[in-house]
């Protein structure tokens, strides 16, 4: 049956998107593209009933569907995926299910084409990143409920070629949309009044700055806690390091090598950041460091571009594909390569600001516009199936 000219009644889930996390921003805003771009097709927003307000735009083709508080226990969630959202699908008669966390939560089987984004597979490239229980999830179950998707969408070609080899879905059902940074809320901004907004937090310039939550290993705080402490004994630079981010797996860890350090005074741990505050923390900093060990696609690095803050990141998985040659690559498992990043961004004027020039138009080159067109052309692709 063609679809060409039919309306489309397309179900969007919000489980596994944390209001914490780079996926929660992911699935926001597609929505909200969704939403001033419908074309004839009408959208049901599937979440939490506390936190459905974080992901509805108020649009005539939206409707909000919630469902209980208790569904936010991982272990109950997962299993109303299986067993119950197939019969809401049912239900409410969806032609299409979209799935903006499929690397989190997928269904073995609805009456409906489904497409999941996956923003990574970073357990087949960290060991012992979860705890035994959500690792045998992530390796072991999670493939074989990927393969009975419709249609994937990998958020990077980096993504795309894990799913190829670690999951064996066929190339074909694999599409590649790249994420953009909200260029509506990341843009640049007077450095001393972002500075100003933000003193709560507790930081002073001038400063870099790591978005990331504070994990162990895989983000590599400790690493880049070294390379600055270089930094600081062989160039006396006046910098603060700002790790911004909610702690999470082996916190303890990096604070304990912070509070170690002989910079501790120099080192500021701000906590969760509220995305209202984000930009301005952007703006405040010289330069943006982004030393993870693997990502899926690296938000922060456009985001900071797109606030003209010149970007020092990993030369490893999706980073370079994302930041392109608008940021200095250095070696994540190399602390001298990491302290090098940095200074060539700190120490020369003239690097600091061509590689603001080259961020802003890098940035420029991903929209959330665009991410959403892509995305409903897979939707209605699979439906057609």
């Amino acid at each position: 049956m063609s679809l060409e000219n039919e309306t489309l009644r397309i179900g969007i889930t919000t489980f596994g998107c944390d209001l914490k996390s780079g996926m929660s921003r992911y699935a926001s805003n597609l929505i909200a593209q969704f939403a001033a771009n419908p074309g004839k097709d009408t959208f049901e927003v599937l979440s939490h009933s506390s936190g459905i307000h974080e992901f509805m735009p108020s649009a005539e083709c939206m409707t909000a569907v919630s469902v209980p508080e208790w569904l936010r226990n991982p272990m109950l969630n997962i299993a109303w995926h299986q067993l119950a959202l197939p019969a809401v699908c049912g239900r409410r008669r969806f032609d299409v299910l979209f799935l903006p966390a499929a690397s989190r939560r997928t269904p073995v089987r609805v009456p409906c084409p489904t497409v999941g984004t996956v923003h990574d597979l970073t357990p087949f490239h960290m060991a012992g990143k979860y705890d035994h229980a959500r690792m045998f999830y992530q390796t072991r179950v999670l493939p074989l409920l990927l393969k009975r998707l419709t249609r994937i969408i990998a958020i990077s070609e980096s993504t795309k070629r894990d799913l190829l080899e670690y999951v064996g879905v066929p190339e074909h059902r694999v599409a590649v949309v790249h994420s953009a940074a909200d260029t509506d809320m990341f843009y640049p901004r007077n450095r001393d009044a972002a500075v100003n907004r933000v003193r709560g937090y507790g930081v002073r310039a001038p400063y870099v700055i790591y978005v990331s939550r504070i994990e162990h290993p895989g983000k590599n705080h400790v690493r880049l806690i070294r390379a600055f402490e270089s930094i600081k004994a062989s160039d006396a630079i006046p910098h603060q390091l700002v790790l911004a981010g909610a702690d999470w797996v082996r916190a303890d860890e990096v604070r304990h090598a912070a509070s170690e350090s002989p910079v501790h005074d120099h080192i500021l741990f701000t906590g969760y950041v509220h995305g209202r505050d984000l930009p301005d923390l952007y703006c405040g900093a010289d330069v943006l460091v982004f030393p993870s060990l693997f990502e899926g696609f690296g938000l922060p690095i456009l985001e900071a571009m797109a606030c003209g803050v010149p970007v020092a990141c990993s030369n490893v998985s999706s980073m370079p594909e994302i930041a392109g040659d608008a940021a200095v690559l250095f070696d994540p498992l190399d602390v001298d390569s990491i302290a090098q990043g940095l200074l060539a961004l700190l120490a020369s004027e003239d690097e600091h600001a061509s590689f603001v020039r080259k961020g802003l138009y890098r940035a420029s080159q991903f929209s959330w516009e665009k991410t959403a067109m892509q995305t409903l052309d897979v939707i209605r692709g699979a439906a057609k199936r």
